[in-house]
This record gives C-alpha cells, structure tokens and sequence, in this order.
C-alpha cells in the first residue's frame, strides 16, 4: 500500500520534472530566436551555424538534458564521485562536439552503459521488464516507420535501398544525441515522473504537446515545413510505448528500427 509521505515524494519529484522542462523551454526560447533577434543576427544564418550547434549540443543536450537529471536521480553525493563525474565529463565533451565529431555521440552511448553498470541507472529508464514484452515494442516502432513511406508512395517512386538505411540506422542510435540523451530525458525522466501526477493516459498527450512546443522554437523546422502535428502524434505513441514498457531502451532500440524503415524504400 502506497503512503501518504510516498505519494508527497513522488509528487514532488513529478513538480520538479515539470519545473526543470519549464526551465528548458524558457532557455531554448531565448536561445533560438529571441537573443539572436535582440542582437540583429540573421535567425536562419544563426539557425545553421556550428556555434549554435555547439552551445546548444552543450547547454541543452550535455547539461540540462543528461548531467541534471542524474544530479536529480543519483543525488550530488554519488555523482561528485570520480567513478561517475569522469566518466560523465566524458560523455557531456563527446556531446558537445557531435556538430565536428558525428560519431563522438557513441561515447556517450558506451559511458551510459557504463554508469548504468556500475551505479544502476534504472530510475532513468535504463531497466527492462521483460524481453518479450521489449521486442514487441521495438517491432511496433519498426513497422510505424512505414507509415512515411506509404504516405510518399502515391507521389514518388521507391527503390529499396538496404545500405541507405542501415546508415541511417546506426546514425539514429550512435551519432545523433537526439535518440540517445533527448530520449533519455523525455521518456525516461519526464514520462516517468509526471505519470505520477497526471497518470496513464494524460501524460503522452502532455509529453506529445511538450515536445512539440519544444520542436516549435526552432525556426529550422519551419524553414523546412516540418509537419508539427505528426511530430505530436508521433512522442505522443512513443511516451505511451515507454508508459507501457517503462524502459527507455526498446524507445531507443524501435527509434533506430524506426529510422531504419523509413529509409529502406
């Protein structure tokens, strides 16, 4: 039977999710458009160039995506050890240069495990319930991925191209930090805890209008008329796959498959 002071603890770590999210939305924000523009600088230059990718792979991905939830999860007093502050000094430097090292990001992947090995990162998402119940998530995301292709079907011809997406892949799971730190830190912390608040079927819609707002502040995606909607019904499947797995490894996994079918034809 779940406490009074079990409920309080999750609910507090459920305020402190959302509060640290708030913190990130404000940041990026200003650091997308709203300084850039209050100092004259082309938003689309701006939008392209390695600085920001850099300051952003750093301040974003490196610190507020990976090194302050494991502060939140681990507490200061395991993670100011140097078994786990090398190691994730490591990992933040791996992803702060991804813009001139693509595949720097798989450091980051082999450091994780690591971590995970050594000082159980299961309160991350890193943990699984089962390998069945795993595989047949992996396979759902897998098959999803068709989903674009079908759609391109009926106005432009496809070749199958094996190699194409195999690369494409790799490149999901190893060089991008976007399907390795952003999952770790939508699914496995932020999922996570706000379910405990706001429960099974609230919080992918949540995360779904979270993300997309996110998705929203970076004019790239709408030089490029990116589809907003489908990138909310998308995270809104993937945070229900992590409700119903609570792992983020098969959304890490079925993301590469993911990737991998969409480019196939």
């Amino acid at each position: 039977m779940t406490t009074s002071v079990d409920q309080t603890h999750l609910h507090h770590q459920s305020r402190q999710a959302f509060l640290l999210w708030c913190i990130f939305f404000v940041l990026v924000v200003l650091f997308n458009g709203t300084i850039p523009f209050a100092l004259g600088v082309d938003l689309q230059a701006w939008t392209g160039s390695p600085l920001k990718s850099v300051l952003f792979a750093f301040v974003f991905y490196a610190v507020l995506f990976l090194a302050v939830p494991l502060v939140l999860i681990k507490g200061w007093g395991t993670v100011r050890q140097p078994a786990f502050l090398y190691p994730l000094c490591l990992a933040m430097l791996a992803i702060s240069i991804w813009h001139f090292f693509h595949w720097a990001v798989a450091i980051a992947v082999i450091v994780l495990a690591y971590l995970h090995l050594r000082f159980d990162l299961s309160d991350y998402g890193i943990r699984s319930r089962g390998w069945k119940g795993d595989l047949l998530a992996i396979l759902l995301m897998g098959l999803l991925g068709f989903v674009p292709v079908l759609m391109r079907a009926s106005s432009s011809p496809h070749s199958f191209s094996l190699g194409t997406a195999l690369l494409t892949g790799l490149d999901r799971l190893f060089g991008n930090p976007a399907s390795s730190v952003e999952n770790l830190f939508y699914f496995g912390f932020l999922t996570e805890r706000l379910s405990y608040r706001s429960g099974k079927w609230l919080t992918p819609p949540l995360i779904g209008l979270m993300y997309t707002a996110h998705e929203m502040s970076n004019p790239e995606y709408w030089y490029g008329n990116v589809s907003f909607v489908l990138i909310f019904v998308g995270i809104t499947i993937w945070a229900a796959i992590y409700l119903w797995r609570r792992s983020v490894v098969p959304i890490w996994l079925g993301d590469g498959l993911y990737r991998f079918a969409g480019r196939l034809f």
